[in-house]
């Protein structure tokens, strides 16, 4: 079917609602709901995936163990740039 057929088909199909409000309602809540989940599915993945690897025990027990002063971090750009994410 071409497009203006296609048109005219949900145009024949809305006129009985259109004197609803009610109707009308509902139907706006469907028409953005499609138009919403058609920008969800075209949008491009931006997240940056990354690979999970498994941590060797005797690394992961010393998580969380280290600990640096204020000093520390003002003098390391690096070190204030990797603990602030």
């Amino acid at each position: 079917m071409a497009a203006v057929q296609l048109r005219e088909e949900l145009f024949r199909e809305m006129n009985p609602m259109l004197d609803s409000e009610v109707m009308l309602r509902q139907m706006l809540v469907f028409v953005r709901g499609l138009f919403a989940q058609q920008q969800v599915e075209t949008k491009p993945d931006t997240r940056i995936k990354y690979r999970v690897e498994a941590v060797s025990p005797l690394l992961e027990k010393w998580s969380g163990c280290v600990q640096f002063s204020d000093r520390e971090r003002a003098d390391d750009p690096r070190l204030n740039a990797i603990l602030s994410k």
